[in-house]
């Protein structure tokens, strides 16, 4: 009998035996199995986290975790309250501040920030030029009053500001002095640097931040802080604040359940969209209602497992297997087709339930193990990869496929078993006459027509002259770097979400809001060194940054250097006469401090503090030794890509011996001419005089404890890290990989310091997946090879298999490069799916037309091409179901694959078929035997 004496065939003569006696305990087993498969995949979820894609060892997770040990949760809940009141606005920011305040799953809340000790030190967080240029116009203003009462006879008009004193916002107003309360608040944009109430739109939005305890890779915590704080919002009443009052969450908490919603909620639709289609698809090839259970039952069974065996192994499905279940219908659903598709045959054809089950496994069941295996193998070699998208995808899919092998040769002729004793299989009316016909009968040699022939040969110059144009143009498959644009698309409502965010970002910052990156340091000199290196490079113009080696090379010279803006602004200040200006104030300030008395410092020191303050072209001649272990090319990158330093040393002053030497000089030159100032202008001091006061430097330990909390790690410090910005989308690789190459290891003087961030996930997964693609497409290759050697042990089926996978794979690149799309780290994993899924196709079509022989290429198209197209187009669903993500490189994997997929049918009905055509023609030409071979019916 056919296939029995191999050894698949006596496997599948046990396997018949023991369905024939127990298949009531193999269909009860089963169902268990599955039921208890159902309650452990209930518990697995999906991490859209980049940080999953990579192993544990990773230097970006490493970091990660690190980072984690030390600050603990990073991640900020935000309560943005809205209405048309600000009064209404901070009472309810007030209100629910004290709640959360309250929550023991809240570290820390920041509503109102308590300004009073700045105010008391606020000269001190001036720049050193700023305070030396509000020293300036004190002197001028003292000038002004003691020329006036000792009647020198200056003419007004020629009154300028010596040289060296400030422009700007200080030249925009006719007072020299501006010392009141509000003129200096807008002249150094006291309030804008810190605000007393994060809010936006004049007070209309209002933002409260809290600092949950844990992160949101904890997803139950996550939703259950979320279900609180909505709740407490709600006890507070917004309502009875302002009827108009509107509040909501936003932040990393609220965005990540909705992230994680999303994902799961596409994946439910799209398995479900799949399953509905492929039972309709097996009710309209087999034509009877009952080949869905035969065929669905084992292999929902196996899907559900290995669903469980990622519960177990992993808990979660990352990006790129959330689809996993829709994907795993789609492929496994082959098997059941093409072995009850075989059954059906041989039952039409006469055999009884017992043998035409053994027929089937014992032929059709080999070619499908056959590529089973080889997917499997496939698979398998996504596991290699360090990209755990890679080998997530590939490990569940293996266990998938290995579990839908087994079902359908152990389950299926179970239930196939059952159903048929309860209710006898009858052939349908559309298959009396095909059973009946004869098939033509099996010979050595076949000699097909010459039409055949031709038509054959042009489908292969066809196939052959595109995958040629394909492999030429290999180089124009672009890769897409930038992650924004494979994200989700955004509904036409979302730019009124995009609005709203802009709004309660403008009140707490933007550059807040963005991912910030942080280096990890030791001590405090460590932190402080730090701090003030990355300060320089973010408060450094890019001018300062494009002549850098012109600067350095001044400093070591101890030359002066004005950079090119400065000199155009001389050569147009020496055009004006601003020369004689600033010698005639020169000449003033002389006659003046000749006045001066004891207490003042000599003016050279204040010249010298002025020269240091200036540095060399703008860079003092302590930032200029911060930077000098760092390249020009890093200094500029640097430069560009840093938005905002934030530390503890944010509120530490530098330079406050200097400023102490400023104030100390200002407040003596008051106190001095006090009784020569004119009324209105002591009057005016008097207001701001308490800034003058301060006498002491400001250290770590005297600042207020609302400062110091944010600052607060896992070991009690607040000294222990350097919070840093960077402009640009952390999305894009090339941004990316910026920020890595500038910042991963920072040189200071208190040692190297390693930095941690989520922006450095990105490139390293991009770098993973270019370093893992070329390696995983070799071993998939091989497998194939493998497979097709140990399968058919001959030249020729080798061949057959290898030509028409590399040719599909082929087309599809071509297709890629005419459609212009671009691969990416999700669509990527296709290639080595559609090498195991040309490569099954390509077996049947090749170990049925085998054993039919030549004479018989229609058969083995209609039957087993038949089940080919059944099995694309299921699989077409399956994958189909991915199309339902709002996702863009989920969908460019969904699109990649079902294209893939088309082209791997028509590489096996199609290409195949013609090259067997050919081989075989050309072969019966040449043994010189034409008289004897029929022709082709």
């Amino acid at each position: 009998m056919e296939g029995e004496d191999t050894l698949f065939g006596k496997l599948a003569t046990w396997v018949v035996r023991l369905v024939e006696r127990r298949p009531w305990a193999i269909v009860a087993v089963s169902l268990a199995f599955l039921v208890g498969s159902v309650w452990l995949a209930t518990g697995l979820r999906v991490d859209d986290d980049l940080k999953v894609l990579l192993p544990p060892d990773a230097e970006s997770i490493a970091r990660l975790e690190a980072l984690k040990a030390r600050m603990g949760n990073q991640s900020d809940l935000v309560v943005v309250v809205e209405s048309p009141s600000r009064e209404a606005n901070l009472a309810f920011g007030a209100a629910i501040a004290e709640r959360l305040e309250a929550r023991d799953d809240i570290r820390f809340v920041v509503f109102r920030r308590d300004r009073t000790f700045f105010e008391d030190n606020l000269l001190l967080y001036l720049g050193l030029p700023d305070l030396l240029d509000l020293r300036q116009r004190v002197k001028q203003r003292i000038q002004e009053e003691v020329r006036n009462e000792l009647s020198l006879g200056f003419d007004d008009d020629e009154d300028e500001a010596p040289e060296g004193a400030a422009t700007g916002k200080a030249a925009e107003t006719d007072d020299p002095l501006d010392m009141g309360e509000d003129q200096l608040r807008e002249r150094y944009g006291i309030d804008e640097r810190m605000p007393e109430y994060f809010e936006a739109e004049e007070g209309r939005v209002v933002v409260v931040t809290a600092r949950p305890t844990i992160g949101t890779t904890d997803v139950s915590f996550a939703r259950k802080l979320v279900a609180g704080v909505e709740a407490d919002i709600a006890a507070a009443g917004p309502a009875s604040f302002h009827p108009e009052m509107s509040v909501r969450l936003e932040g990393a908490y609220p965005n990540r359940l909705g992230n994680i919603s999303t994902i799961a909620g596409d994946a439910a639709r799209g398995g479900a969209a799949a399953a509905v289609l492929l039972v309709l698809c097996l009710w309209f090839y087999f034509g009877r209602l009952r080949a869905v259970p035969l065929v669905m039952i084992p292999l929902v069974t196996s899907v559900v497992a290995a669903l469980a065996y990622a519960a177990l192994r992993y808990g979660f499905l990352n990006l790129v297997s959330a689809f996993i279940f829709a994907v795993l219908l789609g492929m496994g659903i082959d098997f059941g087709i093409h072995i009850l598709g075989r059954y059906e045959n041989e039952r039409r054809r006469g055999f009884e339930r017992p043998e035409a089950m053994r027929i089937a496994l014992g032929t059709t069941g080999a070619s499908t193990s056959a590529g089973a295996f080889s997917t499997i193998g496939v698979y398998l070699c996504l596991m290699v990869a360090e990209f755990q998208g890679f080998a997530q995808f590939g490990e569940l899919a293996a266990v998938g496929v290995l579990l839908a092998l087994v079902g359908v040769i152990v389950v299926l002729p179970a239930v196939t078993t059952v159903v048929e004793r309860w209710r006898p299989w009858k052939p349908l009316r559309r298959d009396q006459a095909r059973a009946a016909a004869t098939p033509p009968p099996r010979v050595r040699r076949f000699r097909y027509p010459a039409r055949t022939m031709a038509v054959a040969a042009v489908v292969a110059v066809v196939g052959l002259g595109t995958a040629g144009y394909a492999a030429l143009h290999l180089d124009r498959v672009e890769f897409e770097y930038d992650f924004s644009k494979l994200g989700p698309e955004k509904a036409p409502g979302d730019q009124d979400a995009d609005n709203e965010a802009a709004a309660w970002k403008d009140a707490v910052g933007k550059e807040t809001t963005l991912s910030p990156v942080v280096a990890l340091t030791e001590n405090r000199e460590q932190t402080e060194a730090t701090h003030r290196l990355l300060a320089d490079l973010a408060a450094m113009t890019e001018e300062q940054a494009a002549q850098i080696e012109a600067i350095r090379a001044a400093a070591e010279a101890g030359v002066p250097y004005l950079l090119p803006s400065e000199v155009a602004a001389r050569a147009e200040q020496a055009a004006d006469g601003g020369e004689a200006g600033a010698a005639a104030g020169a000449e003033r300030q002389d006659v003046i401090d000749s006045d001066a008395g004891g207490g003042i410092a000599p003016e050279a020191r204040f010249e010298a503090l002025g020269r240091s303050a200036a540095g060399v072209g703008g860079l003092s001649h302590e930032t200029l030794e911060r930077l000098s272990p760092l390249s020009a090319d890093r200094i500029r990158l640097m430069q560009r890509s840093l938005a905002q330093v934030f530390s503890i040393f944010s509120f530490v002053p530098d330079r406050q011996q200097d400023k102490l030497l400023v104030i100390r000089d200002i407040r003596s030159r008051i106190e001095r001419k006090r009784g020569a100032l004119s009324k209105e202008t002591q009057d005016r001091l008097d207001e701001t005089f308490h800034y003058l006061e301060v006498d002491e430097p400001v250290g770590v330990e005297d600042l207020p404890q609302w400062i110091t909390q944010q600052f607060r790690d896992e070991q009690g410090h607040v000294d222990r890290f350097v919070l840093f910005r960077n402009h640009g989308s952390k999305a894009d690789y090339a941004v990316a990989k910026e920020v890595q190459v500038g910042f991963f290891d920072l040189p200071t003087s208190a040692g190297v310091v390693p930095t941690s961030g989520n922006v450095y996930v990105m490139p390293e997964v991009m770098d993973t997946v270019k370093a893992d693609g070329p390696l995983v497409v070799a071993l998939a290759v091989g497998v194939v090879m493998l497979t097709a050697i140990v399968m058919f042990q001959s030249v020729s089926g080798f061949l057959a298999v290898v030509v028409t996978v590399m040719l599909s794979v082929l087309w599809l690149l071509g297709l890629m490069i005419l459609l212009g799309w671009k691969a990416n780290f999700f669509n990527i994993i296709a290639v080595p799916l559609l090498l195991g899924m040309g490569q099954d196709y390509a077996i049947h079509i090749y170990h049925r037309y085998e054993s039919e022989g030549p004479g018989r290429l229609r058969r083995v198209l209609r039957e087993t091409g038949g089940a080919v197209f059944m099995t694309t187009l299921t699989t077409v669903f399956g994958f189909g179901g991915i199309l339902f993500a709002n996702h863009r490189g989920l969908l460019s994997l969904g699109w990649i694959s079902v294209l893939g997929l088309v082209l791997c049918f028509i590489g096996a009905v199609a290409m195949l078929p013609a090259l067997l055509v050919l081989r075989d023609g050309i072969a019966a030409r040449l043994s010189h035997a034409e008289a004897g071979d029929p022709e082709e019916p």
